[in-house]
């Protein structure tokens, strides 16, 4: 939910289906004593188990766990609970949109022509960057294991798309002193509003650890990510960290429907370059050429998240999630295979 383009995400998955030895089917072609779906460890009450309740108890027999992950399955399963599929595969999509500080900014500036790539940048704290909204697309794949019952670890990589949309407003008479600029010909500011490029690359690491009673559910994920842009050799991370609550149901006996709501962390930081040019700018009508460097970071760390988690019979989920704060927005689809 994901999630991101901080990109930042949680991490969700799909239960065993851990039967008895001499399990038994149903009429309606579901194994008695199947356990659910998602990933969160829940020891269903009777009348949520995937079973009719006018059918026969479950085997007396013990519940032989025979994968290598999670570790201490065996336990879990002797009291009870059910297990997720070890292993699985997502893709996930991530649409993000924030308003952006700007800090650090260095600059070349000239007039005419613009200044050539390896000019020197410096600081100058007579520009200022306004109104940044940064809107970005990611797509992300992500490899998951659950190695203990209750804590999943994940690693994703990605490629991130988008720009950032802002106003430069520059003191001309600062930056260009007499005889440019004069007390009797002032240049004053100049102010344009210009798009620049983001085109990089992510890699996630990161952990989920679930608790589950009844048929509710709480996940807390934690996460870091590393930014590398096309023109940058400077890698930029970012942190994550969200709390999710919701409730399981069972359709049919075979899909489970997860909503939950929570809450989100998201620390982004972002270098942006580029070259711009302010027209007309001086009074002999010369353009201000800018050749910039800054580092961007979302103004509002926490966000609330509302989401769905659906899980199949066949071990597939889907997951569907929104955040939202005063500044910004984030809506994550993902689809995930346990195996």
């Amino acid at each position: 939910m994901f999630m991101a383009a901080g990109l930042a995400q949680s991490a969700s998955g799909e239960e065993d289906l851990i039967t008895s030895p001499d399990e038994t089917i149903l009429d309606d072609g579901t194994p008695d004593g199947i356990l659910p779906q998602l990933g969160i460890l829940l020891k269903f009450p009777d009348h949520l188990q995937l079973r009719r309740p006018e059918s026969a108890a479950l085997s007396d027999e013990p519940i032989v766990y025979d994968r290598k992950l999670p570790f201490f399955a065996q336990q879990a399963v002797d009291r009870g609970f059910s297990l997720p599929l070890p292993y699985g595969i997502s893709g996930i999509l991530v649409s993000n949109q924030q308003l952006q500080n700007i800090t650090d900014l260095s600059v070349a500036l000239s007039k005419g022509a613009p200044p050539p790539p390896g000019t020197p940048l410096v600081p100058i704290p007579f520009v200022t960057l306004e109104n940044v909204i940064s809107k970005t697309d990611s797509a992300q794949v992500k490899l998951d294991a659950w190695i203990l019952p209750n804590l999943n670890v994940f690693g994703s990589f990605g490629k991130v798309d988008g720009s950032a949309n802002l106003d430069v407003v520059v003191d001309l008479d600062s930056m260009f002193p007499p005889p440019v600029c004069t007390p009797i010909d002032p240049c004053g500011t100049a102010t344009a509003n210009f798009t620049a490029g983001i085109d990089a690359r992510t890699l996630t690491i990161g952990a989920t650890a679930v608790y589950g009673w009844d048929n509710f559910f709480l996940t807390g994920t934690a996460s870091l990510t590393d930014t590398l842009g096309s023109s940058s050799d400077t890698v930029v991370r970012s942190q994550n960290a969200s709390l999710r609550f919701g409730r399981h149901w069972i359709v049919n006996g075979k899909t489970v429907f997860a909503p939950y709501i929570g809450v989100s962390y998201l620390n982004y930081d972002q270098y942006i370059e580029g070259v711009t040019a302010l027209a007309n700018a001086f009074p002999d009508n010369d353009d201000l050429n800018v050749r910039y460097r800054a580092r961007s970071t979302n103004v509002d760390k926490f966000s609330g998240v509302i989401g769905l988690n659906i899980g199949f019979e066949n071990g597939m989920g889907v997951q569907m999630e929104y955040n939202k704060s005063p500044s910004g927005e984030r809506f994550v689809l993902s689809g995930v295979q346990r195996f």
